[in-house]
């Protein structure tokens, strides 16, 4: 379940943010690893009903051990599972898991399901799966399920799989599970519903993630559609977490094991100057972290039940590490021995923490390093938190108050969370306007303690309405969303209203795609597909795809695409089917693609790729009709002003993961980003006579 190399990093000259399914903004939550191996007394589902209070009061995710049958009659951690739906487990009885799940939400505190999709075991030999059914659906399992890889097909007295090769890392453990499989998928699909809807469950923790390709968990977790995903890619090289993240569409946060060894790695050397990494030569918390625009998808740790029970352990200073991982952004992941044996001084980290308002994309200065001294000031919601470590000398500025201290750690606040109108500010997100399928609008408060009260109808909120607590996915066609919070002491806000066009029809008659190759490959081919109905349209034939044909004036190959649904295609460059392409990419309009660096996942060696400029690339192409246009001030915080000498028909904003975010057909000289993320957007404007012009925007 686990292999360990030993971490090491590069700088790159830019990182562009990305947005995520299942990874939430600015995020506030702490999270609370409720077991360890073999904690069947301290871990039942029971004894942690009895505690549920204690747990929210500090806690807002909590994560289960796997909670699936095992069919076995010892007791087992259920990390070789059997059954999907049917949730009695060595720490308890489903009904019982199901009053522990909403026990806790009725506190506040989501709970994170283990689940375990690399590998299965069967009932009674070494591939009989159960049938199972759920929801009117009954699920069948075949040997196409299996990996024609896994070691069963060795095996004389057992039959033999007959799925595709494994994607990933063998684990000898169980039957490696097919991903490739539409049916797999599908009971994949079903069981996660199962787990939402049925049980309670809010998130998923996926286990062994090296198993299986990371766009796997992508789609699943947009079947699945719920708060919060993080994977198990169990591997301290920077560089690989940020791969899979990418390869997962950074549509899941990711266990910063980059972090956990770089508190190894202090643990055993005493030197404070290794928690501390260079991003743009500035001083920065080490691991994912380091980089502000990816540590929001960093789940921070320490412990875990894996790392406890071998050489990977922590040996060091547990109180000092937890200051660190409570004073810095990421989601922290508080393990429960170190909860039992230190319980007063991490609930003062944590109420430290949500008292400057310290949440997953905080910014850091790091204002002291040196081998006995740490220092950094971490800037929240709600104020500024400084944090201290080591035996060296520190004054904090004038108006911080110490929160909490002890052997060589210090933790400062200036924050306030009073009831007053400033404080109980309320935002939404994104703005009114018209968006493609898949949409969510966020709604936050500054306030810690304020709840937020929406309607979708245009009816005037009230404490009557719906309590937000996850964002709000929006349907096709026109909704109106208003909502208000309110502070404990009743303190509230007026009312702030949007209003969203969402449509599923594309508006162009076709998508271009254009393609940098390495020079090393021999042919380049184009795979394009769609996922309609559960299954993939594939739109340019079968894998791998369509031959193309390279531009010598740009160096570029095309592909058009001209039948299609819905917004996105989806579109993977390959080395004529040999084991060389690029990661998944997806577009909804014309777009151009560069290779970039690459990894491996199993034997194939994948290319990351860089959206460039395209514009430059289609006018070399195909002669266009030249449109004068400035856009400015670029950079901008947000707000962007069209300065264009033919009259403006429509504009549409595209991320540089190549989906629309944005879209007018109207004469406007105003695009306002002000709400979406800092990184680089491509705008596609056309005038009334249906030319076309590309330009590229930074927000900072």
């Amino acid at each position: 379940m686990k292999s360990f190399i030993l971490q090491t990093f590069f700088i790159s000259s830019l990182f562009l943010f990305k947005l995520g399914a299942q990874v939430p903004s600015r995020s506030s939550d702490v999270m609370f690893q409720a077991f360890y191996w073999d904690s069947y007394d301290a871990s039942n589902w029971a004894s942690l009903t009895d505690q549920a209070s204690e747990i929210s009061e500090n806690f807002t995710l909590v994560w289960l051990p796997p909670s699936g049958n095992t069919a076995s009659s010892d007791k087992t951690m259920g990390y070789l599972p059997v059954y999907w739906f049917n949730q009695n487990s060595s720490f308890g009885s489903q009904a019982e898991l199901k009053e522990l799940i909403a026990t806790l939400k009725a506190g506040g505190t989501r709970t994170v399901a283990d689940l375990v999709l690399n590998h299965r075991n069967g009932v009674t030999n070494w591939t009989d799966f159960p049938i199972e059914s759920y929801n009117g659906i009954t699920y069948t399992p075949n040997l196409y399920w299996i990996c024609s890889t896994d070691e069963v097909a060795k095996q004389s007295d057992q039959a033999k799989p007959l799925g595709d090769p494994d994607e990933g890392e063998d684990f000898n453990g169980g039957r490696d599970l097919n991903h490739k499989n539409q049916e797999l998928q599908n009971a994949i699909k079903g069981y996660m519903e199962f787990m939402k809807n049925e049980m309670g469950y809010d998130g998923w923790r996926y286990d062994m993630t090296k198993g299986f390709p990371g766009h796997y968990v992508a789609m699943y977790n947009d079947a699945a559609d719920a708060y919060f995903s993080v994977g198990e890619y169990w591997d301290g090289n920077y560089n690989n977490l940020y791969a899979w993240l990418e390869n997962a569409q950074f549509k899941s946060t990711t266990f910063d094991f980059a972090f956990k060894y770089v508190l190894n790695d202090w643990a055993s050397s005493g030197d404070l100057t290794k928690l501390v990494w260079n991003f743009n030569n500035a001083k920065q918390p080490a691991g994912l972290i380091h980089n502000p625009d990816v540590r929001k998808y960093a789940v921070t740790f320490i412990d875990n039940h894996d790392t406890d029970r071998d050489h990977n352990v922590f040996s060091g200073d547990v109180l000092m590490a937890n200051a660190f991982m409570l004073s810095s952004p990421g989601i922290p992941c508080v393990y429960i021995r170190h909860w039992q044996k230190y319980k007063p001084e991490i609930k003062a980290m944590i109420a430290a923490r949500k008292s400057a308002g310290i949440h997953s994309e905080s910014a850091v200065t790091v204002n002291e390093s040196a081998n006995n001294l740490y220092v950094a000031t971490v800037t929240g919601t709600k104020g500024n938190l400084i944090v201290k470590l080591g035996s060296g000398n520190y004054n904090p500025p004038n108006g911080y108050r110490l929160v909490t201290s002890g052997n060589h750690y210090a933790i400062w606040v200036n924050s306030v969370d009073t009831d007053n109108e400033e404080n109980v500010t309320i935002a939404i997100n994104p703005r009114s306007g018209t968006y493609g399928v898949g949409q969510k609008v966020t709604l936050t408060t500054v306030h810690s303690n304020a709840a937020i009260y929406y309607t979708t109808d245009g009816s005037t909120p009230s404490v009557n309405s719906t309590k937000y607590s996850s964002p709000i996915s929006l349907p096709i066609g026109t909704t109106n969303i208003k909502a208000i919070a309110i502070s404990p002491s009743g303190v509230k806000t007026s009312v702030i209203s949007n209003n969203y066009s969402i449509s599923d029809k594309v508006e162009l008659s076709s998508i271009t795609v254009h393609f940098k190759a390495p020079d090393s490959w021999d042919e380049v081919g184009v795979y394009v597909w769609q996922m309609n109905d559960g299954k993939a349209d594939e739109l340019s034939g079968r894998w791998p795809g369509t031959a193309i044909s390279k531009d010598n004036n740009t160096g570029y190959y095309t592909y058009t695409v001209t039948e299609y649904k819905g917004d996105n295609i989806n579109v993977i460059f390959n080395n004529n089917g040999k084991n060389e392409q690029t990661v998944d990419l997806s577009t909804s309009s014309d777009i151009s693609w560069e290779y970039g660096t690459t990894f491996m996942e199993g034997s194939i060696v994948k290319y990351n790729a860089t959206v460039v400029n395209n514009s430059d690339v289609i006018t070399s192409i195909k002669e266009r009709v030249a449109m004068k246009c400035d856009i400015y001030p670029n950079p901008s915080n947000g707000l962007f002003y069209i300065d264009m000498e033919n009259r403006l028909k429509a504009v549409d904003v595209i991320s540089v993961m190549g989906s629309k975010v944005l879209s007018t057909q109207n004469d406007t000289n105003l695009i306002d980003l002000t709400s979406y993320p800092s990184g680089f957007y491509y705008v596609i404007l056309t005038d009334v006579e249906g030319n076309k012009l590309t330009k590229t925007l930074l927000k900072k």
